[in-house]
């Protein structure tokens, strides 16, 4: 009897001493009200209530899609017209894109396919454009940057092999008023 008691202290101990759960980490994170599931109701939304709409498709393996929101995305956010519309799909591990949110104070909606590495992610993104916008949208590469009017007629769209101006173009053309 004795060593059941002793057994039964020590497993109380070791739940009481537990790591938290992922769930935990998640709901004390403010980041990760951010992180929202991919809904095209949802996409479609707000570029029917937007005169025009940025969509980033980006993964977070990928450096040159960091950077384009690094250098450009983040930056703009902060000053966007208000009927300017913005959507973030990325392809990731909710964990390693929870961590580059918090470490780049990314405040703004990000939706994400979950994935982690390569060739699926491409074909992810490549399937949930084209269920957007329909054939018309190649996604061979990433980043990949729609510029879309709230009919979702496709005003301009740019990847790696299509010679990349990135999201920093698509910006600045927005902020000339050349749309």
């Amino acid at each position: 009897m004795k060593k059941f008691f002793s057994f039964l202290i020590t497993i109380v101990l070791l739940l009481g001493c537990s790591a938290p759960s992922t769930q935990d980490l998640h709901s004390s994170n403010s980041y990760f009200q951010y992180i929202k599931n991919y809904s095209e109701v949802e996409l479609d939304s707000i570029i029917q209530h937007s005169r025009y709409t940025i969509i980033f498709g980006w993964t977070q393996w990928c450096q040159a899609s960091q950077n384009q929101l690094k250098e450009y995305l983040i930056p703009f956010l902060k000053k966007k017209p208000d009927d300017i519309g913005v959507i973030s799909v990325c392809c990731a591990n909710s964990e390693k894109l929870l961590d580059f949110l918090e470490k780049n104070d990314y405040k703004h909606s990000v939706y994400l396919l979950s994935g982690s590495w390569g060739g699926l992610d491409k074909q992810r993104l490549k399937g949930r454009f084209h269920a957007l916008f329909g054939s018309s949208i190649s996604v061979n590469y990433v980043p990949i940057v729609i510029l879309c009017d709230a009919q979702k007629q496709i005003l301009n769209w740019d990847t790696i092999n299509k010679c990349y101006r990135g999201i920093g173009s698509t910006i600045l053309q927005i902020e000339n008023n050349q749309y």
